[in-house]
């Protein structure tokens, strides 16, 4: 009996690494039964065609979807799938659904979405579309049972019960020929050939302006140790790797089982370096010597911490459950091990100072972060901040205050698509603001980022004329941040139009993968 084909696309086609989330759903699919096709802008140049193309003969399309850009190029997939086959069911996950369902459901071209984890959501629901009864009576007591799923019937938008995270450890790995790994390396500071994976699923802490708490109900679910390694030992069959990013939302909250990841990166010898890892601060300063020589052993790089303020009383506003103290002590214990910390900080929380005056309570943020970020980095060039605006997130304990100070929510899914987190959405922080926090982060970056693997990567001509470039910034940077001069950047916006034109040169030539 020939196989049924399932098509899965990401629609997030600015983003380089692997579609992890594409993987996962695969996970519970009997494959025996599926033909799966993954579809990434990656390896597909065409992919709205590919998506169409692949789309003929299939049981159902499903697409990965973040709020923003993403919603625009699945609005535009989805719309050619249904032009062509209109019958075939149309499934959306992600953030976006799992934030916004009933928006996102609105739309004549999303049928179905995923909220949240959904390795058992696909799993079911492909299974009942194999059976030819979604849409009649004899499928709906299967359909209403199917958890984390969304849906339309009779005019009526329906969510089914939310579970929280699923356990990890017992759901099969994935198969990992589903994609070429080769076409999903990316260059950082600190290696050539950097792959993404994921260790777990959910976060058990409380911080208000996150979602995240909703959505796994604040249980967070792992791979064991001798899974992951399993797991590194057969992506590097695949891919010769020289650096992990490991993207969980907390990768660091049991600290037997990150030893006993680091012991097995050690005695497999994989050489390789460790970045971007997720971590608490008060979680983290609880570490015993003997784990941090480990993480150092094992070429851990860098640790991402929220400090998210500088200010005890906004920590304890939005639920951080940590201090500034505990900030400053993880950077001296990342210095004593020689790992660097970047810690990102918000400008913008609804506090109460920002009912009473907006433009001074900004003022106050922006010196509270510059105060921590030298404290953070007394010589201005080892440890970082990355400073965000705030963004209100839908389905965060927060979103309903921000609404209250003046934020105007996006109302349809279109609206949503230019929801970007790069940009202001909240009236309380103006475009002069915004534009101090876009310095004090270019700042930050040239000033602490090694350069390094990018300059290997290109040609040595190249090479010759960026160093001194790169070089001239960095001093420039180390100025403002002594000065804390955030105007009149007008070295920002060359290094941010060097790096423009060097992406587009890059795609037409190659210079780099």
């Amino acid at each position: 009996m020939a196989k049924r084909k399932i098509v899965l696309f990401s629609a997030n086609t600015r983003y380089i690494g692997p579609p992890l989330g594409l993987l996962s759903i695969t996970k519970l699919l009997d494959t025996d039964k599926y033909d799966i096709k993954i579809i990434t802008r990656n390896e597909y140049d065409n992919y709205e065609e590919e998506v169409v193309k692949q789309c003929e003969g299939a049981l159902c399309l499903g697409i990965s979807v973040i709020s923003g850009f993403p919603v625009k190029v699945a609005k535009k997939v989805s719309q050619m799938v249904k032009e062509k086959y209109p019958d075939l069911p149309i499934m959306w996950g992600g953030w976006q659904t799992t934030t916004l369902p009933e928006i996102t459901l609105d739309a004549p071209y999303v049928d179905y979405v995923c909220m949240g984890q959904g390795e058992r959501t696909f799993k079911e629901f492909v299974d009942l579309v194999e059976t030819g009864n979604l849409n009649k009576p004899a499928g709906v007591p299967t359909l209403s049972k199917i958890k984390h799923l969304g849906y339309k019937r009779d005019g009526k938008i329906i969510l089914n019960e939310r579970t929280g995270t699923e356990d990890l450890e017992s759901l099969p790995d994935f198969n990992m020929d589903l994609i070429n790994w080769e076409k999903f390396f990316e260059v950082t500071d600190f290696g050539k050939r950097v792959l993404r994976i994921t260790t777990s699923y959910g976060c058990p802490y409380r911080c208000a302006f996150c979602c995240e708490p909703y959505n796994s109900k604040r249980i967070w679910k792992t791979e064991s140790a001798g899974k992951v390694i399993n797991y590194i030992k057969e992506l590097r069959k695949r891919a010769n790797f020289d650096g992990l990013m490991i993207v969980d939302s907390n990768f660091f909250v049991n600290e037997q089982r990150v030893s006993d990841i680091c012991k097995g990166i050690i005695e497999n010898n994989f050489n390789i370096k460790i970045g971007q890892v997720n971590g608490r601060t008060n979680n983290l300063v609880k570490y015993k010597p003997e784990t941090w020589e480990l993480l150092k052993k094992a070429g851990l790089y860098n640790i991402l911490i929220g400090a998210e303020s500088g200010n005890p009383e906004t920590l304890d506003f939005i639920n951080k459950d940590a201090t500034v103290e505990d900030t400053l002590k993880l950077v001296d214990i990342c210095s004593k091990y020689g790992i660097f910390l970047v810690a990102s900080v918000i400008v913008g929380l609804p506090t109460a100072n920002y009912f009473r005056d907006s433009n001074t309570a900004f003022q106050e943020d922006l010196d509270g972060i510059l105060t921590l970020y030298d404290k953070i980095s007394k010589n201005g060039s080892n440890h970082h901040l990355l400073t965000f605006p705030y963004a209100p997130l839908p389905f965060s304990p927060l979103y309903d205050k921000a609404v209250e100070l003046g934020f105007v929510p996006p109302t349809d899914i279109d609206t949503w698509s230019d929801y970007e987190f790069t940009t202001v959405h909240v009236p309380w922080i103006s475009k002069a603001g915004f534009n101090k926090i876009l310095v004090l982060n270019y700042i930050s970056v040239v000033m602490s980022v090694d350069f390094k693997y990018l300059f290997e990567s290109v040609p040595k001509y190249l090479e010759v004329l960026i160093v001194p470039v790169i070089s001239s910034l960095k001093f420039i940077s180390k100025l403002r941040f002594r000065t804390k001069f955030l105007s009149f950047a007008v070295d920002m916006w060359l290094f941010n139009m060097g790096m423009l034109a060097f992406v587009i040169i890059n795609k037409k030539l190659k210079l780099v993968g």
